[in-house]
């Protein structure tokens, strides 16, 4: 009779986060391997992608360079944000601004009322993280001031929806829709 030996939950996580850290560490080691082959010889890029094309995707490439020359911070490659927005953002900050990010540094964020509300970037949806740091630095609540009104301004600017629109010779109205009899006519007339 085989008897299994259980671990504990508190040794688990300590294998799985030496794995992860060891996991972490290989990236840089393999980011900064790559950049100093092709900076030695940019035509080893090629080489070295066909080499390990079972291995490393071709989109993963360009992640690894920027890993290697200390541009991104390995967590955007590990999926440390995953929505693509936010990551893209992350992504343009300088990597001191990235480490206090993953760090879960908390930043002004200019709320409605003009309050001000400490959120870290990676709990803030999408377009607060644009709007404190979408122009690849910490915006000053002056700027995110002017941030949300250029986005009012857009918004305002920006052509409104029809609560309709034709598609092979037929209506086909959105939710919520109220016609009056003028708009019905006109409707028509475009059939």
């Amino acid at each position: 009779m085989i008897t299994e030996i259980k671990i504990s939950f508190e040794e688990i996580t300590n294998q799985l986060r030496s794995a992860l850290e060891t996991g972490m560490d290989g990236f840089m080691q393999a980011g900064k391997i790559y950049v100093s082959a092709i900076d030695q010889d940019p035509s080893y890029a090629d080489r070295l992608k066909e080499e390990f094309g079972n291995i490393v995707p071709c989109r993963a490439w360009a992640q690894l360079e920027a890993l290697g020359r200390g541009l991104i911070h390995p967590k955007l490659i590990l999926g440390g944000v995953s929505d693509k927005k936010k990551n893209t953002i992350i992504k343009n900050l300088p990597m001191s601004l990235q480490n206090r990010v993953f760090n879960e540094e908390k930043f002004p964020l200019l709320i409605s009322g003009g309050d001000v509300l400490d959120i870290s970037i990676l709990s803030a949806t999408p377009s607060q993280a644009e709007q404190i740091c979408g122009n690849g630095e910490i915006r000053t609540l002056a700027e995110q001031k002017a941030f949300i009104e250029s986005q009012k301004l857009e918004q305002e600017l920006r052509p409104k929806e029809l609560p309709y629109y034709i598609k092979a010779g037929k209506i086909i109205f959105r939710k919520n829709t109220e016609l009056t009899r003028s708009e019905i006519k006109l409707l028509l007339t475009q059939l």
